[in-house]
């Protein structure tokens, strides 16, 4: 067995976790407990929950890995991560509370009187959508991240992670979830602060500043391996490394230098705008608001989970700075090999096995993990809690009793999971990055408008509700398949690296027009804004 220490490691998480599921199974009877924990959640504990479900693998080790390759501008996309949930806090955290109960449909329905079957089924389907195609990547990063890390092959890898998800659900339930995701996000938010602390203690004087110092010197690893590769890769050491890398490119920009690989103007723009929004509507992150009391206790939340955010990516960069330093000549070779995604995604990693050596690396490698399952999870449920309390109980059988529509929901995290893990088969060798992208992509053309507008816009009308998020679901899916299948152009348009730059406006168009074009308000907008802000 390769590395069996990290490998207990690894494995004494994953039974942590799989026992305080079964310790909260006794609070999965009714839907209500089962679906939201009956809105007891206390907000820290639900913060950090938070936290843990919105730091998937992609920023615990994409993001840093990226910074070692290719400066501050693998952080950009952080920012935007980050930025987004002031968005979330100030927008959308208080009014979804207090108008909704379950799922995001419900208070997309309470706006219209709470039985409109268009809005559910709409719903449901972006849910169910988004949180499908999210939870592939999860799994297909999962199967490739443990081959690299501890030797594992990939289908056992997939088929253990899609049961266990599906384990957590079934068996814990919202309450069960909630204190794994917590317990997840700590050992992910300790594990890349720890990181940054050690490195810095190190290899830098016990000063993280002067890691961003170091960084307004080197030459991104992927400059170099363009020009003087060879020369790099064979140095002794990394100071060595840098500094002949410096010498020989003395014009080069610096690892602080914004802009050495960003992308032309429309694609830069369309994966901000479906970042910057998608937050605002993914529904595994937006169900968590209604595990807390009240509007309040959301809303403070939020702020938890914000300043988590600020903290660990800020560790996140640094890291990144300090793994191209001390790794500089292995991330050239690696480049120059062609190894780009082993190079990025394992730079994280290989810096906790240089610092500490095999303790570490399961440290690392058991973040990795909790990243992935905490997500996955999340996804789950909310799929699940869609599927039986929108589909279920309020279309196809609104007269069922709770324990039919549990039973559902519970056969339904299977299924789902069954299904994740087929698609995690058929999709191994895709880019993991770029489905999650899409996704939010997806999340910013139909929820993030339509709760929006929602809970803000008096004149909105229940069919330009189910217009807008029906035209943003549809031209995002056949964006993101075209750019999944590598078409070049649809009808002349250029297919972009993210829907939004075209599917939110129109999905926006859609709802704006629809609402001056029908009449139906349901004539209660005055009492549900009401409801919605407090007032």
């Amino acid at each position: 067995m390769d590395n069996p220490i990290a490998f207990t490691i690894v494995m004494a998480s994953i039974l942590l976790t799989m026992y305080i599921s079964w310790a909260s199974r006794r609070h999965t009877r009714t839907t209500a407990a089962f679906y939201v924990a009956e809105g007891k959640i206390p907000w820290r504990l639900n913060g950090a929950a938070m936290l843990g479900d919105y730091c998937s693998a992609a920023s615990f080790l994409g993001v840093a890995g990226a910074v070692a390759l290719v400066g501050v501008d693998g952080w950009w996309l952080a920012l935007g991560f980050f930025a987004a949930w002031i968005v979330v806090l100030l927008v959308i955290a208080g009014p979804l509370k207090s108008t909704g109960k379950f799922t995001v449909a419900d208070a997309l329905s309470a706006r219209f009187g709470g039985r409109e079957s268009g809005i559910r089924i709409v719903a449901m389907l972006s849910t169910l959508v988004l949180c499908t195609l999210y939870l592939v990547p999860q799994m297909v990063g999962a199967g490739h991240l443990f081959k690299l890390l501890l030797g594992w092959d990939y289908l056992p890898t997939v088929l253990v992670t899609g049961t266990l998800m599906a384990i957590y659900v079934i068996v814990g339930g919202m309450r069960g979830t909630t204190y794994n995701q917590a317990i997840q996000g700590i050992l992910l938010f300790g594990a890349m602060v720890g990181l940054l602390i050690w490195v810095s203690i190190s290899h830098f004087g016990g000063n993280p500043l002067a890691i961003v110092e170091r960084g307004q010197e080197m030459v991104p690893p992927v400059v170099v391996t363009k020009e003087v590769a060879g020369t790099v890769a064979q140095m002794e050491t990394a100071a060595a490394a840098v500094t002949t890398a410096r010498d020989q490119m003395p014009d080069a920009p610096a690892a602080m230098t914004p802009g050495v690989e960003l992308r032309d103007l429309m694609n830069q723009a369309s994966l901000v705008l479906g970042l910057f929004l998608g937050t605002l509507g993914l529904p595994h992150i937006l169900i968590r608001f209604y595990t807390v009391r009240n509007a309040r206790a959301a809303r403070k939340s939020a702020e938890f989970t914000i300043w988590g955010l600020a903290v660990f990516y800020a560790a996140v960069l640094l890291v990144g700075l300090a793994a191209m330093y001390v790794l500089y000549p292995t991330l050239v070779q690696l480049l120059a090999e062609g190894q780009r995604g082993m190079a990025t995604n394992m730079a994280v990693p290989m810096l906790g096995q240089l610092l500490g050596g095999e303790i570490v690396l399961g440290i690392i490698a058991a973040g990795a993990m909790a990243a992935m399952l905490s997500t996955s999870v999340g996804l789950l449920i909310s799929a699940t809690t869609s599927l039986s309390h929108d589909l279920y109980a309020a279309v196809l059988r609104p007269q069922s009793t709770d324990r039919e529509r549990l039973l559902f929901a519970k056969t339904g995290a299977g299924f789902l999971a069954a299904m994740a893990i087929g698609l995690a088969l058929w999709l191994r060798d895709q880019n993991v990055g770029v489905l999650v992208a899409m996704c939010f992509g997806i999340a910013a053309s139909t929820f993030a408008p339509a709760l929006v507008f929602t809970v803000w816009w008096r004149r909105l009308t229940k069919q330009a509700v189910v217009a807008g998020m029906s035209v943003g679901l549809v031209l995002s899916l056949v964006l993101t398949f075209a750019k999944f299948f590598n078409v070049p152009h649809i009808l002349g348009v250029p297919v972009l690296v993210n829907p939004a730059l075209y599917s939110v406006p129109a999905a926006v168009l859609a709802t704006v027009l629809v609402s001056y074009m029908t009449k139906d308000t349901a004539g209660r907008s005055d009492e549900f804004l009401a409801s919605a802000h407090g007032s």
